[in-house]
């Protein structure tokens, strides 16, 4: 049987991405050439002394949403007819980061240091990044409609990365722009593929000057992920996964062209509502998920269920499902903070090969025999 667990280590041969569900133009540098890419959510386009950057769609139902930002070395020197935009002077030195995600992105940069403030310690990981907020090196800004506008004006940032579910945070953002600070929307968490998501670090990296330091990186996640996908995708025998966990009644199942059906397909599973061409969470009724549970060989990301006893505390009909009873149950918490900072939605973002590693040992442990689980466990 042919071993894959060689696959992880970095220094494979550097490949080019492959185009993503957006397609074009991706990438426009000044000469008109282009590199497709897995991201939909961000477009770059070059010109002589800045480049424009834009965001699509930045939050949840958003349609036909753009954000424009004008990122130069000097913006004296811009021209007259993109006042009207956000400006921001790259390289930047002090940043506001409100999502872990976006923290992980900047700490792939080797850009810790410019962290100045981020919101909801509680929710990162990272101990480099814990024991900064500790020392008071990084300052807690508040959280969603919480945020302290004061704290955040007081710590001079160069630029607020912000995420918005719905519409919500539009208000913040207009106010923290009439009081000065260059706030930008950030759509990662939005992409159905795992390095759809990945693939923005070569956004934050454009506001560091680290473009080609980005495009190693993401180029070698790439390759590492894609040679994975690749010696899994002849294997015969899938078995069946379930994921997900109900929530006041209702299973919110991830759709089969989500980020999640897509990281279990590229992991040689067979996921049981892949038919659902949603790349949202469907909202199902407990019964209709329970009889094609009963089919599932697998199942991932059970929620907040620490144990196999505790899963059946939240429904006790779980105790007769086959998957239970085999005790193949994984969920994806092995690495937690002290106050329950998971890593999974942290550097696992930016490392989705290693996630990939997981579900394959899971999926079909004869092919990584020796492999040890970055963010994957089983319930026992």
């Amino acid at each position: 049987m042919r071993r894959i667990g060689w696959i992880l280590i970095l220094g494979l041969t550097l490949t080019g991405c492959r185009p993503g569900s957006r397609g074009e133009p991706g990438f426009l540098r000044k000469d008109g050439s282009t590199y497709a890419s897995y991201a939909r959510g961000f477009e770059v386009i070059e010109h002589e002394g800045y480049k424009v950057v834009q965001v699509h769609d930045p939050w949840q139902n958003s349609r036909n949403v753009t954000f424009s930002y004008i990122l130069a070395g000097d913006v004296s020197r811009l021209p007259d007819s993109l006042r009207n935009h956000t400006t921001i002077q790259v390289p930047v030195s002090r940043v506001i980061a409100l999502s872990t995600t976006h923290v992980a992105m900047i700490k792939q940069l080797d850009r810790t240091a410019s962290i100045k403030g981020v919101s909801g310690p509680g929710y990162i990981y990272d101990p480099l990044i814990r024991e900064q907020i500790s020392r008071g090196e990084i300052t807690d800004v508040g959280y969603d409609q919480g945020l302290n506008l004061e704290n955040i004006v007081a710590l001079e940032p160069d630029v607020l990365f912000i995420y918005g579910v719905e519409n919500s945070m539009s208000g913040i953002s207009d106010k923290l722009d009439e009081m000065g600070v260059p706030v930008v929307y950030c759509g990662e968490y939005l992409e159905n593929h795992p390095l759809g998501k990945a693939e923005w670090i070569r956004f934050f990296a454009l506001f560091y000057g680290l473009e080609q330091e980005a495009d190693r990186l993401f180029q070698q996640v790439d390759s590492s992920y894609r040679s994975m996908a690749d010696a899994v995708r002849g294997k015969s025998s899938r078995p069946r996964v379930l994921t997900g966990l109900p929530w006041k009644g209702t299973w919110y199942m991830a759709g089969g062209n989500s980020f999640a059906a897509r990281f279990i397909e590229d992991a040689g599973g067979d996921f049981l509502w892949k038919e659902n061409p949603s790349d949202e969470a469907l909202p199902l009724d407990l019964e209709s998920v329970f009889v094609r549970a009963m089919e599932a060989d697998v199942w991932i990301n059970p929620g907040e269920a620490k144990s196999l006893e505790q899963l059946c505390e939240f429904d006790t009909r779980f105790r007769e499902l086959p998957v239970l009873k085999s005790g193949e149950v994984y969920n994806n918490d092995f690495r937690l903070g002290p106050d329950g900072g998971n890593d999974y939605w942290e550097s696992g973002t930016v490392r989705p090969d290693l996630v990939l590693a997981d579900l394959i040992a899971v999926f079909h442990p004869d092919l990584l025999t020796d492999h040890r689980y970055i963010y994957y466990r089983k319930l026992k």
